[in-house]
């Protein structure tokens, strides 16, 4: 075990520790008597022998003693003079460990693996973090964890990326991949497609806005239909509507409406449509392929899947008609503020509060990446117990971030902008101690660098001529 230092001072929770160990940094985690606690600051301090700012001081954030297996808080404060020391890689396991764990990389510093409690999933998490800081990989991570505990993961890509990184992880722990791509046909890939017939009036919101009077009149056109029907059929039918009973400003507006949703949707739309309950089995990668979509197919269809996830959980747990699905799972969504943001006023939003608010009843966590917390619907990211934090250095987006979390501090908030890349602050209810300095996992990729400018001039090539006899 590495000596450390001495406690200095002692107020509650909070101990100065002199220094006297250079690997000694924030995020080291610090045994102090039977007690421990995690470097949430350091700062010099003058030495009033010499005068000098050559006392190296840590302000150490003690989160409680171990006893037993279990973390106990403390009730009463560390004694002066008590001697500091790193924290082993063992007793990090022990500390962090929890019955159902999951882990995405290293303690920092350490060898130690940082255990994470996966039965806090559907608490929520979210993973902030700048462009380039890593946060693909960590969730990639996160993903193949869940996965191997066997809980189903939806994942919702929107840059197409995922299938690269988890095929990398599945060669050491052969994981589930199941992609579908939505709008545009990938080889070897089947295709998300949405059940028109299905449809209640209500869920053609999903798609397109419609006014009390005109989702009053498709109520009337689908009671007409039955059987397995197309848009055309849908649209035919709004032609034949009563002028007598609906107003004909109602009738055209509809048409045109359901007009622009068919042309939209061509290939989204069809009879049958995907089973969503399929999509969700124990262990079971789902990727939902966004990349090739428009930004409104996009939301459209996250909104439908979304809805279509929570209530089948519902109807699964109350035992109600309907889609049921029958097992708790983990919903992604990446680059969470194209469908959550703060200003926006698609469904897909909606349906994504509902989750947050209502999901852990019903087994279902959500999972928001992004790069852009301060544009992410602040009442979606207060839901999210456990945040996992990145490179980040827009003040309005940490700003966002202590105000949307109860667990994030200033020590936190002022180590973001220090973070490289692949490392991580982990705070919240997956871990029993204020916030755990993570490296992530590396994922073995093939190697791409190549200069991007290796730029070459189209030749003009002469040719010869010939005559044919």
């Amino acid at each position: 075990m590495d000596a450390a230092g001495m406690v200095i001072a002692s107020e509650g929770r909070n101990v100065s520790v002199l220094v006297k160990n250079p690997d000694v940094e924030v995020g080291s985690i610090l045994r102090i008597g039977d007690s421990y606690g995690i470097v949430a600051g350091m700062l010099y301090q003058e030495d009033e022998k010499i005068g000098s700012k050559q006392r190296l001081l840590a302000e150490v954030q003690v989160f409680g003693r171990l006893s037993g297996k279990r973390l106990k808080k403390l009730k009463r404060p560390i004694a002066p003079y008590e001697a500091v020391s790193l924290a082993g890689k063992e007793e990090l396991e022990q500390i962090l460990s929890a019955g159902d764990s999951i882990s995405i990389g290293l303690v920092y510093g350490t060898k130690a693996r940082a255990f994470l409690n996966a039965g806090e999933y559907d608490r929520h998490i979210a993973v902030l973090a700048s462009t380039g800081a890593g946060k693909s990989y960590t969730t990639a991570c996160i993903i193949k964890e869940f996965s191997r505990l066997g809980l189903p993961v939806v994942v919702v890509d929107t840059h197409g990326e995922y299938q690269k990184l988890l095929s990398a992880l599945s060669a050491e722990t052969p994981l589930q991949l199941d992609v579908h791509t939505v709008q545009h046909r990938r080889q070897g890939f089947p295709e998300l497609k949405i059940p028109v017939s299905q449809l209640e009036p209500d869920d053609f919101n999903h798609f397109i806005y419609l006014t009390e009077p005109q989702e009053s009149a498709l109520g009337i056109v689908l009671d007409k239909l039955s059987g397995e029907y197309v848009m055309d059929d849908i649209i035919a039918e709004a032609g034949r509507l009563d002028t007598q009973t609906i107003h004909e400003g109602t009738i055209q507006a509809l048409k045109r409406k359901l007009i622009t949703l068919g042309r939209m949707f061509r290939n989204v739309f069809d009879k049958c449509g995907t089973d969503i309950s399929k999509l969700v089995e124990p262990g079971k990668i789902t990727l939902i392929d966004t990349s090739l979509a428009s930004q409104g197919v996009r939301r459209a269809v996250i909104s439908y899947v979304a809805k279509e996830i929570l209530e089948g959980r519902i109807n699964a747990v109350n035992r109600m008609e309907g889609t049921s699905i029958g097992y708790p799972l983990l919903f992604v969504v990446e680059e969470a503020h194209n469908y959550a943001g703060a200003g926006l006023t698609h469904s897909c939003k909606r349906q994504l509060q509902r989750i947050a608010s209502e999901g852990r009843k019903f087994g279902v966590g959500l999972c928001v990446i992004s790069q852009k917390p301060s544009k992410i619907d602040e009442e979606i990211l207060s839901q999210c117990n456990t945040g996992i934090y990145m490179h980040i250095t827009n003040p309005n987006d940490k700003t966002h971030i202590r105000n949307s979390f109860e667990s994030i501090n200033d020590a936190i908030i002022s180590e973001l902008d220090g973070l490289d890349v692949g490392e991580s602050i982990i705070a919240g209810a997956m871990l029993d101690i204020p916030f755990l300095l993570c490296t992530v996992d590396h994922i073995k990729m093939p190697s791409e660098r190549a200069s991007k400018f290796n730029f070459k001039r189209p030749v003009e090539e002469k040719k010869q001529k010939f005559e044919y006899v």
